[in-house]
């Protein structure tokens, strides 16, 4: 699937439509509701993915990866994290790109929800991996053959506001017909 220039922009759209929504309805939300409210739109609205290219609870060995996308063969596995659970990154972080050792080094909830969706990327053979808690989001190469996946580089989105600024960088990384394209 190539991306005309009106499914770009409507995603554009959709990303600024979403952003000023949650400036006032930021909450505590579940992980089933901030999947709902949040992480579903951001994936589909936002970044170009039907629901026909999701699976959700992708059950491999008794572990449920929360998405798996295909485009059309499996290639991006996203972990869902409740939306308090914030991503804390050191302050002034207001790059893009960061090595995946720094956003772990201090953070062990980074940690853990790398290391959890790298491991499902890993029993499943799907290259590409994300985090998100709806409002922030880390997405990486996991499946790798030059080096350990903790050794490489991430993509670091940390507020919608933050995606709606850099919405070029984050449809390059994460859009369907980006992913289908290996950027």
């Amino acid at each position: 699937m190539t991306a005309s220039p009106s499914v770009y922009e409507a995603c554009k759209e959709n990303l600024d439509k979403l952003a000023r929504w949650y400036t006032g309805n930021e909450g505590d939300r579940n992980e089933a509701t901030t999947r709902f409210a949040l992480i579903d739109r951001l994936f589909i609205e936002c970044l170009g993915w039907t629901h026909d290219d999701v699976v959700t609870e992708d059950h491999v060995d008794g572990q449920y990866a929360d998405y798996v996308f295909s485009a059309p063969r499996r290639i991006l596995t996203v972990e869902a994290k409740r939306e308090g659970n914030y991503f804390e990154l050191p302050a002034g972080m207001n790059e893009i790109e960061y090595s995946i050792k720094t956003l772990c080094k201090d953070y062990p909830d980074v940690k853990k929800a790398v290391d959890q969706v790298g491991n499902y990327c890993h029993q499943r053979g799907i290259r590409f991996a994300a985090v998100c808690n709806g409002h922030q989001l880390i997405a990486f190469l996991a499946l790798r053959l030059d080096i350990p996946y903790l050794e490489g580089r991430a993509v670091v989105f940390p507020s919608l506001l933050f995606m709606k600024d850099h919405f070029l960088d984050m449809w390059q990384a994460l859009s369907k017909p980006a992913i289908e394209q290996k950027n």
